[in-house]
C-alpha cells in the first residue's frame, strides 16, 4: 500500500481554490504532464495568486514513492474542466506524476495511484465504475500517458488490487476512537448524517468518535465544580448578586437554588 502524507491547502485559500463542501461520488484520474514529484506538485498547487499560483486544485498527487494529499476529500477542487459539473464538484482528483517522460518512475507512480484508488473505493464502498478520467468531463486528452498505455489496462490494475483486498479475511482489530477522530478531521468519514451512517456501518460508536473530535477541536469540557466550591465562590463575590448571579450560574449549567441554599448554610 502506498504511503499517504498530508500537506493540506490553507483554509485562507478555500474561497479561490476549494470554495464548496463536497460529498464525493467518483474518482477523477489525471496525469501531470510534467516530471515533478508529488511533493512539488502539491506545494505548487498550494500557492496563492500573489505567489504565482493558479486556481487549479486537486486532492492527491502520486509519484513513485508516496501519495501527498493537498485537499480534504470533503472539499471540491478545480481540475476537471467542467465548471460546476460533477467532475469538479463531486470528484476526488488524483494526479499521477512523471507522465511527461514516462519510464519506470511513471509506471511505479501509476501503480501507487492504483493502490490509492483501491483505498478510496474501499472506504466509500464503491465499485470500479466510480473510477473516471479527466477526458470524461472536458475536451482534453488526459490522463495522456495512461490513455496511451491503455485506460482499460489501468482499470484492470485497480480491479485486480481491489479483488485481492476484498478477498482478504476481515480484520478483527478495530481502530481506536482517537485514530477515528483523526480520520474524521482529515475528512475521511464525510459529514453529518453520512458520517454517522458510515461509522455505525463499520461497527463504531458515532457518539464516542464525535465527542473525541469535539475535544480535539475545542478542548476537553471543563470539570464541573461542586455546590460547596460554588457557594464559597459566591461568598467571595465571584458570581455577582441577585438576578445576575442566578443568570450566570444557570448559564454555566449549575442549579442556582442548590448553590444559594448552600450559601445560606455557610453564612
Amino acid at each position: 500500500m502506498v504511503q499517504i502524507r498530508q500537506n493540506l491547502l490553507s483554509k485562507s485559500l478555500y474561497s479561490w481554490k476549494s470554495p464548496y463542501e463536497m460529498k464525493p461520488t467518483r474518482i477523477v484520474i489525471h496525469n501531470t504532464a510534467n516530471d515533478a514529484s508529488a511533493d512539488a506538485e502539491i506545494k505548487y498547487m498550494k500557492k496563492s495568486e500573489k505567489q504565482g499560483g493558479r486556481q487549479t486544485s486537486f486532492h492527491y498527487a502520486v509519484d513513485d514513492k508516496e501519495a501527498v494529499q493537498g485537499l480534504p476529500e470533503n472539499r471540491n477542487g478545480w481540475h476537471a474542466g467542467d465548471g460546476n459539473g460533477k467532475g469538479n464538484r463531486e470528484g476526488i482528483a488524483i494526479e499521477i506524476c512523471y507522465s511527461k517522460s514516462g519510464g519506470e518512475r511513471f509506471m511505479k507512480a501509476e501503480q501507487n495511484a492504483a493502490d490509492l484508488v483501491v483505498d478510496i473505493l474501499k472506504r466509500y464502498g464503491w465499485s470500479i465504475s466510480k473510477v473516471t478520467k479527466h477526458k470524461d468531463y472536458a475536451d482534453k486528452y488526459c490522463p495522456h500517458r495512461t490513455l496511451d498505455l491503455g485506460w482499460q489496462r489501468f482499470l484492470n490494475m485497480v480491479q485486480s488490487r481491489l479483488d485481492k483486498e476484498t478477498a482478504k479475511p476481515v480484520e478483527t482489530v478495530k481502530k481506536t476512537v482517537d485514530e477515528l477522530a483523526d480520520e474524521v478531521l482529515k475528512g475521511l468519514w464525510g459529514n453529518g448524517a453520512d458520517r454517522r451512517k458510515r461509522l455505525e456501518a463499520a461497527g463504531y460508536s458515532y457518539t464516542e468518535v464525535q465527542a473525541r473530535v469535539n475535544q480535539k477541536l475545542y478542548g476537553p469540557k471543563p470539570k464541573k465544580k461542586s455546590v460547596d466550591e460554588l457557594a464559597r465562590e459566591v461568598i467571595r463575590g465571584e458570581w455577582g448578586n441577585g438576578e445576575e448571579r442566578k443568570k450566570r450560574l444557570r448559564a454555566a449549567g449549575y442549579s442556582y437554588t442548590a448553590v444559594q441554599k448552600r450559601v445560606n448554610e455557610l453564612i
